[in-house]
């Protein structure tokens, strides 16, 4: 139990037990009420530590202590070993830790979160603390990000801020996230999606320099792979030529259960070149792209080249929208959870990002074919009024399409009340009229 002192100068001190071994806390001058305070929480801290407890045990305790965060209370907490020392509190170095944290995100999905930061930094300051940061604040932000960028990379570094903020709520440096409950707004960007034809296509694969650029191309335009993460892996073993499918690896999804992989159908339009490569192949090569392919800015770089040497301009997301017009394309002869599967992505993700309208979807629903299978004309219902005011189908022959008159099917609705009195036991509904 903890026990509080005053001297004779007006000075408080607190002495407690930790493993047995009495330790003091000097306090210093403060009103009578809250040393009284302070002295619980340092003996609530104190059995904690005896029981080799856990602060986050309890709420109102990190609370009060992430309120205390980078006062000389705090550090006099810190140095007799109450409490843990935090990380450094300031913007920028607690989110670059963070990021160091994350071990579990690939290279492109870090680097989406320094940009994030950057953006960030950039209004705030490196220096500010934490602690300081109010919901007015991430207001201000949203606004000042809305007058220089899309609306959808602003949802995104948003989205981001409250996920940084989220791990200072987790590590008990602030009480609440100031981003909570803020609208980040959509991430879609419909501008930037762009359906990559065929004729297109094949303009770009005749400039390409060589059979591995062809192959890369086919494989992000055809085969709907992420460029460049999941051609590092592909390897010869991963194409089953007697069952036309091939393994992808996905070191995007690799972390999610069951994500570590996906098939996908050894498609025409990739076949030729792939066939070509492994003919091509050294004995023994495991790798289907044997030279390192260092990042996506690289290919980024020679794509735009052979873009341009196609005489083209170059298209945004430049490897995205190949796989978004991949997916498109599939969308119109299988079914989206299908295509889904093969792409590698949610159908909920597909329609927000990857499927577009095309020139195709147009020419469908423009074009009203007035010939039925069996090429007889299709007839055109009339409706009339009745004596009693009802509507009434009449076609031009005064028959029912399917060649059943009215007497025919006075009689099956007769057979069907027949039916449910004998299955059900019940009267069926006599017409008022």
């Amino acid at each position: 139990m903890a026990s509080l002192s005053k001297s004779k100068n007006g000075t408080y001190s607190i002495q407690f037990l930790v493993y047995g071994k009495r330790k003091t806390i000097y306090a210093g001058k403060m009103e009578p009420r809250e040393a009284n305070r302070l002295c619980e929480k340092v003996e609530e801290f104190a059995r904690i530590k005896n029981r080799n407890g856990r602060i986050e045990e309890s709420e109102d305790l990190c609370k009060w202590l992430s309120k205390i965060i980078g006062t000389k209370l705090h550090d006099k907490l810190v140095n007799i070993g109450l409490v843990e020392p935090v990380g450094n509190t300031q913007l920028e170095a607690f989110i670059d830790a963070y990021i160091a944290m994350r071990t579990d995100l690939k290279g492109s999905s870090v680097q989406t979160m320094k940009s994030a930061k950057n953006r960030i930094v950039g209004i705030w300051g490196a220096t500010k603390e934490i602690q300081s940061i109010t919901k007015a604040n991430v207001v201000e932000l949203r606004a000042s990000l809305l007058s220089k960028l899309s609306s959808a990379t602003v949802a995104r570094t948003m989205k981001h801020g409250r996920q940084f903020l989220e791990h200072a709520v987790d590590s008990n440096l602030i009480i609440k996230n100031p981003f909570a409950k803020m609208k980040m707004g959509g991430q879609k960007n419909p501008s930037r999606l762009s359906f990559i034809d065929r004729e297109t296509s094949q303009k770009v694969l005749d400039a390409c320099p060589n059979l591995q650029w062809r192959l890369i191309f086919s494989l992000a335009r055809f085969g709907g792979l992420r460029i460049p993460s999941e051609l590092v892996g592909l390897k010869w073993d991963d194409v089953l030529w007697d069952q036309k499918k091939i393994r992808v690896p996905s070191p995007k999804t690799e972390h999610i259960e069951g994500k570590g992989h996906r098939w996908i159908p050894l498609f025409p339009e990739i076949t030729e070149p792939l066939e070509r490569a492994w003919e091509e192949a050294k004995e023994g090569e495991q790798f289907i792209f044997p030279r390192t392919i260092t990042g996506a800015v690289n290919l980024r770089k020679g794509l735009t080249s052979i873009i341009k040497k196609a005489g083209l301009s170059p298209w945004p997301k430049l490897f995205q929208n190949l796989r978004a017009s991949r997916e498109t394309e599939l969308c119109q002869n299988h079914p989206l959870h299908v295509v889904a599967a093969w792409i590698g992505n949610s159908p909920t993700i597909a329609i927000g990002h990857y499927l577009q309208t095309i020139d195709p979807d147009w020419e469908k629903a423009t074009t009203i074919s007035d010939v039925k299978s069996d090429g007889s004309d299709v007839k055109t219902m009339h409706f009339s009024m009745d004596s009693s005011g009802s509507k009434t189908g009449q076609d031009d022959s005064n028959s029912i399409e399917n060649g059943l008159d009215s007497s025919v099917l006075s009689e099956i609705t007769e057979e069907m009340k027949s039916d449910l009195v004998g299955a059900e036991g019940i009267e069926p509904p006599t017409n008022t009229v």
